[in-house]
């Protein structure tokens, strides 16, 4: 950009014209935009996850591939800025997603053993 004073050529970034000392305006300053990096691996977590709640049925895979996309996701926690909750909720949903349907498949289980061992 140039300076609106002099008219020398000066850095995009620059408060103050380094030839005649002069402020840059407001309106001439370009102005720098900062990269939002979003966690994809935390949201893939969490919905994964919750969906895993109604598909535990199937052996509970949902439920693991949930929670590993949450454990990886709060891996990379700190080099994203934005969706880290998500990495979080989806932690806790498929941690609770994965006790219940084990509970269930367990209690099927133990039916089943139970109905084959009286006949």
């Amino acid at each position: 950009m140039f300076c609106n004073n002099c008219g020398k050529e000066i850095d995009d970034n620059a408060y103050v014209c380094p030839n005649c000392g002069v402020k840059v305006s407001s309106g001439q300053q370009v102005e720098t935009t900062v990269s939002k990096k979003v966690n994809g691996l935390g949201i893939a977590g969490f919905v994964v996850s919750l969906v895993s709640l109604w598909l535990g049925m199937y052996f509970c895979i949902a439920s693991v591939v949930g929670l590993v996309l949450s454990i990886v996701g709060m891996c990379f926690r700190k080099k994203c800025t934005s969706c880290n909750g998500l990495a979080i909720a989806g932690l806790v949903l498929g941690i609770v997603s994965l006790m219940i349907w084990a509970i269930v498949w367990i209690v099927v289980g133990s039916v089943i053993i139970g109905i084959s061992g009286m006949a």
